[in-house]
């Protein structure tokens, strides 16, 4: 069966076929018709082979599962760190709660964003992210945090993860680095820079 869509644009194209899934199997051949020009387009027969992603970025399968490896600690540590933003959010009292309040949904709004990133990146490089909060817990090494209402102590919880996840990422940095992986290197130096400069902020903020 053929397959034909209109472009919607008057008589300037013809009845044009269109690359049905069933025959991404064999080789595609897709002319496009219009009143003068017959262009002729050849795709090459998709599979489970040419069809990995690394093959299509040029990265070692062997490095790239070197990198997935320290990702999915990353993606652990950030996930409980997340949470535990969160609760600081939503339990802290004092007279610096307007300013902590704010700050820390700033925060945990940024750590999601990055969460997603790591969980994104996994999967471009073949792996699949953890999603089960009960795994995380397993190898995390950031460990939970309840009910801080205390803004001393929640800046204190704060700032030893960001000191953990610092070292973390630049170990990935290195393995990366090792293995070509020239996109997680900018991503883990991009949480570096925004992580070092958070770390100043917050010890200024909390300086008797």
């Amino acid at each position: 069966r053929d397959y034909y869509a209109s472009r919607g644009l008057g008589d300037v194209y013809k009845r044009q076929p269109l690359l049905h899934p069933n025959t991404l199997k064999t080789k595609a051949i897709i002319h496009f018709q219009t009143d003068h020009i017959l262009t002729r387009f050849v795709f090459p027969p998709l599979n489970k082979t040419n069809m990995k992603t690394l093959e299509f970025i040029k990265l070692n399968e062997s490095g790239a599962n070197n990198v997935v490896a320290s990702l999915q600690q990353l993606l652990a540590d950030f996930q409980v760190y997340y949470t535990n933003l969160r609760g600081f959010h939503w339990n802290i009292k004092g007279h610096n709660f307007f300013v902590l309040h704010s700050q820390f949904e700033k925060m945990y709004d940024d750590t999601a964003e990055k969460v997603d990133e790591i969980a994104e990146r996994i999967l471009m490089l073949g792996g699949t992210p953890a999603n089960k909060f009960s795994d995380y817990l397993k190898v995390a090494n950031i460990n939970e945090v309840d009910k801080v209402s205390n803004g001393d102590e929640a800046l204190n919880s704060i700032l030893q993860s960001i000191s953990y996840l610092i070292g973390e990422e630049r170990k990935i940095l290195s393995i990366a680095s090792q293995a070509g992986d020239e996109v997680t290197v900018s991503m883990m130096s991009d949480y570096l820079k925004e992580q070092e400069k958070l770390v100043w902020m917050l010890v200024a903020y909390n300086s008797k």
